[in-house]
């Protein structure tokens, strides 16, 4: 495995930050505290670990519907960080489109906002096997009764992810007939990303305001992984 695919992924790009911006803030919702990259690294790390208590296994598909907030992102990473794949849904799409986002993907977990739960409640039983609210990652429904959420917890397992790896499934809001789905790896997500740093520097100086949803692409890889590039801070 070369140096050059490794680097591209998520897990090597954001351990780079980590180390350069240990204590610099990374995620906040307007008006609160952010959190550091070190406290981001260690929900992430507890995330995985409770995914991995789920059963998830590389390969498999996590979706995330779920208005913008800094555990949008930490669900993300979590996801990807394991070689998982993240299938992002639009916080607009109706009942039926996101039960057929579901479905078509074969989702196996899915983190919910409060406010789309809604939305959710044609899934069949166990269609996805389970479900966190994504605000304070509760399980909300599971096949394992004592499935938890522990801060502090870690994997079992060490992961490793390469750049033609899948990371993530974005599907389009179609004008005509079922969204599509379109398959990236963390190299196409990964390179997007760098080359925009190339336009547009960003340091941990810098703070951004993430509005645009970031389940889709254009704000997830300028909204979500720029920043993360160069240690700034979103606010949500």
């Amino acid at each position: 495995m070369g140096n050059k695919e490794t680097n591209l992924t998520f897990p090597a790009l954001f351990g780079r930050t980590l180390k350069n911006h240990p204590e610099s803030n990374a995620y906040a919702f307007v008006g609160e505290e952010p959190i550091s990259w070190t406290e981001a690294a260690g929900m992430i790390s507890s995330v995985t670990a409770l995914l991995e208590s789920a059963g998830i296994v590389p390969g498999d598909k996590v979706a995330i519907l779920s208005t913008n907030m800094p555990n949008w992102a930490i669900s993300y990473f979590a996801v990807v960080f394991m070689g998982a794949v993240a299938v992002p849904i639009l916080p607009d799409f109706s009942p039926t489109e996101i039960l057929n986002v579901i479905e078509h993907s074969e989702t196996r977990a899915l983190f919910v906002s409060s406010g789309l739960k809604h939305k959710t409640d044609g899934l069949k039983p166990g269609k996805p096997e389970t479900i966190f609210n994504i605000e304070d990652f509760t399980v909300l429904s599971a096949r394992d009764g004592s499935l938890k959420y522990t801060p502090g917890s870690l994997p079992l397992r060490k992961y490793e992810v390469t750049g033609d790896d899948l990371a993530s499934i974005i599907y389009t809001s179609g004008t005509t007939g079922r969204s599509k789905g379109v398959m990236l790896t963390h190299k196409n997500i990964c390179f997007n990303a760098l080359k925009g740093e190339l336009i547009q520097p960003v340091n941990n100086n810098d703070r951004f305001l993430s509005v645009l949803p970031l389940s889709h692409t254009y704000e997830n890889t300028l909204g979500l992984i720029l920043p993360m590039l160069g240690g700034s801070c979103v606010y949500y």
